[in-house]
């Protein structure tokens, strides 16, 4: 089955894997609320302060949030962000001066995009990605995008930051609109290396499973402070096969 993309445009169903069966049925809800309830409460509670923090997004947010989340990502241990953290007294330890080199990189096309979504966003900051008119939708994922590629070729030192540092580093900054995306999902869930393709099928793919199924995706999650791609997140790394982490 294809649908429309709100443009006019055909999308093919089978590019969605995460809230559907290879058969094109949607996932049953409740399947859907189980996943979510099963993931680390740990993780989902730092996802809900990340959320909440960046609703007013500079410099030291940014710093602050992008420290918070990637040890949830086990993304500190080496490379680009390793030793970065927040200590229990509330103190940031960045080694490698990687948050400010990437606010340098891309902060101030990332405050003007928090504005314009703002601006533009008549619904709830949760269902930004997907309530947005098809314009203004299209022309957030093509910023986001720029930003994700001006990330993706930054170098700290001679570790470059990557791709999923740098979807990681924009989730922790819109969480409305960017998904983190690990190794295993480029390669196995989404198959494409255009992180605008994988915004746009995460939209694409919700607005039709809530066609379907009646339900707002976000209405499943316990968590109060959420966002729909933080949600579709916890379905994405499910569907990943964990057998293939080393190929």
């Amino acid at each position: 089955m294809d649908i429309e993309d709100g443009h006019g445009c055909t999308v093919m169903t089978n590019a969605f894997k995460v809230l559907f069966y290879n058969d094109g049925s949607p996932m049953d809800h409740r399947c859907v609320q189980r996943f979510i309830s099963a993931f680390p409460k740990s993780y989902r509670n730092v996802v809900e302060r990340i959320i909440r923090n960046s609703e007013r997004l500079d410099k030291i947010t940014f710093a602050n949030n992008i420290a918070k989340l990637m040890p949830s990502f086990k993304m500190t241990r080496k490379g680009a962000f390793h030793g970065l953290k927040i200590t229990k007294g509330g103190e940031l330890i960045d080694p490698n001066n990687v948050t400010s080199l990437c606010w340098n990189k891309i902060g101030s096309e990332l405050l003007e995009l928090r504005n314009y979504i703002k601006s533009n966003a008549s619904c709830a900051r949760t269902r930004v990605i997907t309530d947005l008119s098809p314009k203004s939708r299209d022309h957030v994922i093509e910023v986001t995008a720029d930003l994700f590629g001006r990330l993706n070729n930054t170098y700290i030192g001679s570790s470059r930051v990557g791709p999923v540092g740098a979807t990681k580093i924009l989730f922790a900054s819109i969480p409305e609109v960017a998904l983190p995306v690990d190794n295993l999902e480029w390669k196995q869930v989404f198959q494409t290396d255009k992180y605008e393709v994988i915004l746009s099928t995460m939209a694409n793919e919700i607005i039709e499973w809530e066609k379907m199924v009646h339900k707002p995706l976000e209405s499943l999650s316990p968590n109060t402070e959420t966002t729909l791609p933080a949600i579709y997140n916890i379905l994405a790394m499910a569907t990943r096969d964990l057998t293939k982490a080393n190929w």
